[in-house]
Order: structure tokens, then C-alpha cells, then sequence
């Protein structure tokens, strides 16, 4: 049994899942798009639910609306969370990117974070999750200390993070679908790829995350290798080889165990 497994097991009650959840996480939401509406409409006739990862200073009015929309049309298919503040890459050249690390104080990193908490309550008020994932995956222990500062109940990046004492629920994104190159090119993976990817942690059992950026889709090539990879989800989860589920789900959980303790 993988490490991160005990540690759900452990954080809802000790039992065992009988099997693996899969949550999927749609990172950089915040300007409109066709392709964005195209995979929802997708997503919501095979209730598929995804987590979306805002990014706060660059969110559009009409995607607000839309994400609204979606929310209380379907709360069990939509998780609307905090994807840094602006996106923007404060590292080295040639090192790995990310908005908040080495390069950052605690207290540029904690107004920015606060900055966009700030944004994402005020529009989307209940209909905030209260999660974060650090743009890049990137972060340092001062971004996980300002996470349990500030509250939240979730932090996903690409692995578990290494701090002891955590406040927050630990939930990495183990698979991607876009293949990222040293020079910022990138491309979405082909169906093969993915299927691959997604089958070396699915042995593992536990919770795995899938994240992936709608917005790189270029051709129809990667928007058919996209819907492929999510229909063999959705018959992997109705044959019951998997489970789907959102970040807000982890937090009623917690909440219930909470409760009964």
C-alpha cells in the first residue's frame, strides 16, 4: 500500500477503498473560450465532475458567470478553487517556474496568495472551494505555512508536499496530460500516453489526481485524444474500477469524521 493511501485511509475513518478516486483538475480558468465550453457540455452529459483552478487576476466576467452558471445547475460536477494570484513566473532563467518560491519573501507571497483568496470569495462567495494549487506546481515551506495560515482546507500540486503537521489536505495531481519541454513549449499527450500514465499510478490505488489545461488544446487531434482518455474513464467507472470525485467532496468528509469524533 503507497504511502499517500494510508494517509487518506487514515484521514477518513481507516477504511479501506475498495477502489482508487480520481479527481480531474483543469488548471489556468479565467478567460473565455471555445474549447472550454465544448469539453464542459462534454464533461456535464457523462457526469464527469472537474475541479477548476482559477486564476484570480486574470478571471473574465463572462467566465464568472459561466462558472456560476455551472455551479448551481450541478454542484456535484464543479469545484471552483484558487490557482495562484496572477501566473506569473518569478524564477531564474532555465530553472524550474513557479510564482512562489525562493525568489519571493514570506510577505510578497502571503499578499499575493491573500490578494487572490480575497478575489475568489468575494465573486464566487459559498461557491468557493477552498483549495489551492500553486501555479507550476512550484512552491516552498513558506507558500505551505501561508496555505495554513490562511486556512485552506486543500493543496494540490504534482507530488505530496514535505511538511509535518499538516492542516490541509494533501492531494497531488500524479498525472498529466500535457508534456511540458526546458524551452516552455508543450504539447497534450496522444491517448496512448495518457492511458499509460494514468495506469502506472492507478496500481497504485489511493487517490489520483489528473490535471491537464484545456487551453493547449491546438488541433482536433488533441481535443479526440482528450475525449478518448475521459470516455475510458467513465467506462472504467462504470465497470467500477474507479471512483470520480471533487476536492469539496474530501472536505464534507473530513467535516462528517469531524463531527462524530
Amino acid at each position: 500500500m503507497c504511502v499517500f493511501t494510508m494517509r487518506f485511509e487514515e484521514r477518513f475513518g481507516g477504511v479501506a477503498m475498495n477502489r482508487p478516486l480520481v479527481f480531474l483538475r483543469d488548471d489556468d480558468i479565467g478567460t473565455d473560450d471555445g474549447i472550454f465550453f465544448e469539453l464542459a457540455s462534454f464533461y456535464s452529459e457523462r457526469h464527469i465532475p472537474v475541479v477548476y483552478g482559477v486564476i484570480p487576476d486574470r478571471l473574465e466576467l463572462r467566465m464568472i458567470s459561466v462558472l456560476r452558471k455551472a455551479k448551481k445547475i450541478d454542484p456535484g460536477l464543479v469545484d471552483i478553487v484558487q490557482h495562484g494570484f496572477r501566473h506569473i513566473n518569478y524564477a531564474a532563467p532555465k530553472l524550474a517556474k513557479y510564482e512562489f518560491g525562493a525568489r519571493r519573501t514570506y510577505a510578497q507571497q502571503l499578499q499575493d496568495i491573500k490578494s487572490g483568496l480575497g478575489i475568489m470569495r468575494n465573486i464566487f462567495s459559498e461557491d468557493f472551494t477552498p483549495a489551492f494549487i500553486p501555479p507550476y506546481h512550484g512552491y516552498n515551506q513558506d507558500t505551505l505555512k501561508i496555505i495554513q495560515e490562511l486556512g485552506f482546507s486543500i493543496f494540490s500540486a504534482g507530488q505530496l508536499a514535505a511538511l509535518s503537521g499538516k492542516a490541509f489536505l494533501d492531494l497531488p495531481a500524479r498525472v498529466s496530460l500535457n508534456e511540458f519541454q526546458p524551452d516552455g513549449s508543450s504539447r497534450v499527450l496522444n491517448v496512448q500516453e495518457m492511458m499509460a500514465t494514468f495506469r502506472r499510478v492507478f496500481v497504485t490505488g489511493g487517490v489520483i489526481g489528473i490535471v491537464f489545461h484545456h487551453h493547449l488544446i491546438k488541433t482536433s487531434a488533441d481535443m479526440r485524444a482528450m475525449k478518448d482518455f475521459f470516455r475510458s474513464l467513465v467506462r472504467w467507472r462504470d465497470e467500477e474500477k474507479i471512483r470520480f470525485g471533487l476536492f469539496s467532496d474530501f472536505i464534507r468528509a473530513q467535516a462528517k469524521k469531524s463531527a462524530v469524533a
